[in-house]
């Protein structure tokens, strides 16, 4: 039935197949088959499309796959009102987290990099990739911790004056989403050799952004956002 249900909902305009799986999809299909619970299995995958940067017509599109799948027609009204409220509450609920701003660097949040991460794998994220710049070895005190952390945005800045989603990933680490095009290589040069602290130099990794979206926000976990 999984592999049933997926590609009846590619056929139906799923946008991104990759990112179509998840826990929850499993969850559902165990929920239909009789195994749990319909009503809090499709709550859970309308958080979980959520949290995707999936739209709710287009999640529920989905879901209308595959009980077009089983036989069983449309789905019943039940399980859109459980998905379309699962989908809400992970939307909307974690308010505090949607400054789009850090107020001491200006950077962006690490809630709206996921965001901005969740729009651009709508897309296509090929050929894109984080840049990741933080000192060489932790500072001690706070003052030096505030001064790194703004150095480091300055720089950043400097380095990246386009159109990059800049965005603090740590309380000393930031980070640009750019294309890989011919003038990164300067960009990245520009950024290694500016000082942060004491005329010391940030250490900067490069890595290309991962085919599903999950993966990049395990990426950007793994540094600290």
């Amino acid at each position: 039935m999984l592999s049933r249900w997926r590609r009846r909902s590619m056929a139906a305009g799923w946008s991104l197949a990759d990112d179509w799986w998840t826990p929850e999809v499993e969850g559902v299909v165990k929920a239909v088959c009789g195994g749990c619970d319909l009503s809090h299995a499709c709550w859970a995958l309308g958080a979980a499309r959520a949290a995707a940067g999936v739209g709710v017509a287009e999640g529920m599109n989905d879901l209308a796959a595959l009980f077009a799948v089983t036989g069983a027609g449309g789905p019943p009204f039940g399980a859109l009102r459980s998905f379309a409220a699962g989908w809400a509450e992970h939307s909307f609920a974690p308010l505090g987290e949607l400054h789009c701003e850090d107020p001491l660097t200006g950077l962006v949040t690490a809630a709206y990099l996921r965001t901005r991460l969740a729009q651009l794998y709508r897309g296509t994220a090929k050929g894109t990739c984080l840049v990741a710049a933080e000192p060489s070895a932790p500072p001690g005190e706070l003052a030096e911790r505030l001064a790194t952390a703004l150095n480091l945005a300055t720089a950043l800045r400097r380095a990246f004056p386009g159109d990059e989603t800049l965005a603090l990933l740590g309380p000393v680490r930031v980070g640009a989403v750019t294309r890989m095009d011919d003038g990164l290589p300067a960009k990245v040069a520009r950024l290694r050799d500016s000082p942060i602290l004491y005329g010391r130099r940030p250490r900067v990794r490069v890595r290309p952004l991962p085919k599903a979206y999950g993966q990049a926000l395990a990426l950007i976990r793994s540094m600290g956002a």
